[in-house]
């Protein structure tokens, strides 16, 4: 009964906060509560970011009341039912016989009831089959009535028709007339302009003749230039071509010795990068033995920049009395969705395991930032993709001397939104 009232509860609250434009999570496990809220920017072009934020701010911290209440409130429910089941049982023993009594006169008293039942619904079936006999004779003499209207109806129609299509074949003939009328007027316009056509068109041949054998006399005199011209550049571009030749054969000498430098530099650069790459393998094994948290790093694989959406975000951290307290060395980092992440957020961020570390221990991020004096967050230009968005902070020195507190969410990134996120945890 309990569980039962847990999980509607549980939807009662989803349900909630979706309405308000907002989704609520609650992680007993590892005593975490998110807020996310994702928006198109193309649609809505005036949002209040530190608004909306402080707005799931506040239905985290009133979760976190709730939650700290209603675990003391099961525990109280729980003693209480077990006291009055134990009574139950102790009360209830002597008073098996008499209730047993009592059933059979029920029973009995059921079977009676029963049996009146079942007369008045035979007489209640016979009264209704006489009704709808009496509805059926109505119904046919109403349609009776129905079919002498629509017989006076149409006929009535068909003379309103007549009289219709009368008038309309009186306005065709007058139509017809007309168009006769407006279609010879066209005829006349046409001829006329036909004639001033054939004649605009002789001028113009003229013209044209007179234009083209000025043409052919231009064209002339520039083929005996143009020729003129060519001559001139052949006799340049043989001796152009001489000198193209001989620097060609000295660029290809120097070619050459600039390629056998390359080569040389070349090999030597390998060997110093195979050297290092060497050399960090043989150091990122001994951080594995060794690294009890995450080694964050930027990524060294390109990824796809000023993208169309944004992560906007707050963070709050609960002392486990349920006091807001600030964390030092602070950092928020923003990674791709991977393997590695992957397996590090599944297996041991949500299962709470106190060992962070993952493969390797290094997690390669995109970008990284710190919380400004409001604890608020963001990062712009996202790419569409899925990421983790993972906060590092130093435990308090009066709870865990160097020690790390992770909290993560992964968030789906679309075109052109504004997600906004609130993270709150209980240490």
């Amino acid at each position: 009964m309990l569980k039962k009232a847990l999980l509607l509860f549980s939807l009662f609250l989803l349900t909630g906060c979706v309405e308000r434009g907002f989704e609520l999570t609650v992680n007993e496990t590892t005593n975490t509560i998110t807020a996310v809220k994702s928006i198109d920017i193309r649609k809505e072009k005036s949002v209040n970011t530190a608004k909306d934020i402080d707005t799931m701010n506040k239905a985290v911290s009133k979760e976190q009341k709730k939650q700290t209440k209603s675990k003391a409130a099961e525990k109280q429910t729980a003693l209480k039912e077990d006291r009055r089941v134990k009574k139950s049982e102790e009360d209830n023993a002597p008073k098996a016989i008499e209730e047993e009594k009592i059933q059979k006169r029920i029973a009995k008293q059921k079977e009676e009831v029963a049996r009146q039942e079942k007369i008045a619904q035979k007489k209640e079936t016979q009264k209704r089959r006489a009704e709808l006999e009496a509805k059926l004779t109505k119904e046919k003499e109403a349609q009776k009535i129905a079919a002498e209207k629509e017989r006076s109806r149409l006929a009535k129609k068909a003379q309103e028709e007549k009289i219709a299509q009368e008038k309309k074949e009186k306005a065709l003939q007058a139509l017809k007339e007309e168009k006769e009328k407006k279609a010879f007027t066209q005829k006349l316009a046409i001829e006329k302009a036909a004639r001033e056509k054939k004649e605009k068109e002789e001028k113009l041949a003229l013209e044209r003749k007179i234009a083209k054998e000025k043409a052919l006399q231009r064209k002339k005199e520039q083929e005996e230039k143009a020729a003129l011209e060519r001559k001139i550049a052949k006799e340049k571009q043989i001796a152009f071509e001489k000198q193209k030749a001989e620097k060609k054969r000295k660029f290809e000498k120097e070619k050459k010795a600039e390629e056998s430098r390359k080569k040389a530099a070349a090999k030597k650069l390998r060997l110093e990068r195979e050297a290092a790459v060497r050399k960090a393998k043989a150091e990122e094994k001994k951080v594995v033995k060794t690294a009890e948290t995450l080694n964050f790093k930027p990524s060294t694989q390109t990824y796809q920049k000023f993208g169309t959406s944004e992560i906007h975000g707050h963070v709050v951290y609960l002392t486990p009395a349920g006091q807001e307290i600030s964390l030092k060395n602070t950092k928020v980092y923003l990674v791709p969705k991977n393997t590695t992440t992957d397996y590090w957020y599944n297996n041991y961020y949500l299962k709470n395991k106190e060992s962070a570390s993952i493969s390797r221990s290094t997690v390669r991020y995109i970008n990284a930032t710190h919380l400004n004096l409001e604890k608020n967050f963001a990062f712009y230009g996202l790419a569409t993709g899925t990421y983790y968005v993972i906060i590092e902070s130093s435990y308090p020195s009066n709870i865990a001397k160097n020690k790390k507190v992770y909290i993560a969410k992964k968030i789906n990134v679309e075109k052109y939104k504004k997600i906004m996120t609130v993270f709150s945890k209980k240490l």
